[in-house]
């Protein structure tokens, strides 16, 4: 049962829900079936059990924005 990010097409909210197979999501504001289901990264397991790099803790916005300058080191190759 994945959860799903989606964005409203008829009032613009934005949320993430578990959707069970066979299952129609409705929009948590308006309960409309319009929706777009948004882009998730989802966080890959790191390797040979070393710790997380401090920016995969959601301080990056992979953007450059933290000073990464687009090559963020949560998607580094170790």
């Amino acid at each position: 049962m994945p959860i799903y990010a989606y964005r409203c097409r008829d009032c613009g909210q934005e949320f993430s829900t578990l959707v069970m197979s066979g299952e129609t999501p409705e929009c948590e504001r308006c309960a409309s079936v319009h929706l777009d289901q948004q882009l998730s990264l989802i966080a890959s397991p790191n390797k040979g059990g070393e710790a997380a790099p401090a920016m995969a803790a959601g301080a990056c916005d992979m953007m450059g924005g933290c000073g990464c300058a687009g090559a963020c080191p949560a998607f580094a190759d170790a």
